[in-house]
């Protein structure tokens, strides 16, 4: 079941990119944090399409692909998240610069092997920021419930997998808290959740400018 749900993880990615890539198109009267919204679709999507394309043709993902897509893209929407949480409007040329200061973010984890630390910190930040903004719709309850169950189960397998990535070299593989993980993130792949976590930060946004628009 785990390698099908992996494939259905790039597919949710793929398709809430696309999306992405609609909704918040680029223009000079919308808010800058658009722009960082596109950037983070476009990162993705070739991420997810390039692992697609590989399961029908002999093709090897870039590594650039998938290193851009889970430690520039979601990093930068939690800092899209955590803008709109403090009704912070901050310029296009602005998140350019802030792209940039996540990129030096990824360059750090990288250096100091804390990848999985710095996937599962912006996974919680973007669970956070969804809950505060949720709370403030209006006349979509339901819907706002949904994406934020969605949200919560989503970050719950990119923990559950960072933490079985981080014991896998930290921790003694007898332990069987650690057996445990290891087989939840067996059935739940970081790919699956990561593909409903960007579901729930997109309906977050769309459910967002509909009730304060």
């Amino acid at each position: 079941m785990g390698p099908i749900l992996i494939i259905v993880g790039h597919i949710l990615l793929l398709l809430s990119a696309l999306w992405m890539l609609k909704a918040w198109r680029i223009s000079d009267d919308v808010p800058g944090w658009y722009a960082a919204a596109f950037c983070s679709g476009l990162l993705v999507a070739s991420f997810s399409g390039s692992v697609l394309l590989a399961q029908i043709i002999d093709l090897t993902p870039m590594y650039w692909f998938k290193q851009l897509a889970l430690y520039a893209a979601f990093p930068l929407l939690s800092f899209v998240l955590l803008a709109l949480v403090f009704s912070i409007n901050w310029p296009r040329e602005a998140w350019g610069r802030i792209l940039l200061g996540v990129c030096a973010i990824y360059w750090i984890a990288q250096q100091t092997q804390h990848l999985d630390y710095l996937l599962m910190v912006c996974a919680l930040l973007s669970l956070i920021a969804m809950m505060k903004l949720l709370l403030k719709t209006q006349g979509s309850s339901m819907q706002a419930n949904i994406t934020l169950t969605v949200g919560v189960f989503a970050c719950l397998i990119i923990v559950l997998n960072g933490l079985a990535n981080i014991n896998a070299t930290h921790v003694n593989p007898a332990n069987m808290s650690t057996e445990v993980i290891v087989d939840l993130t067996t059935q739940w792949p970081q790919e699956l959740g990561l593909g409903l976590l960007l579901i729930a930060i997109n309906r977050t946004l769309m459910l967002k400018m509909r009730t304060f628009s």
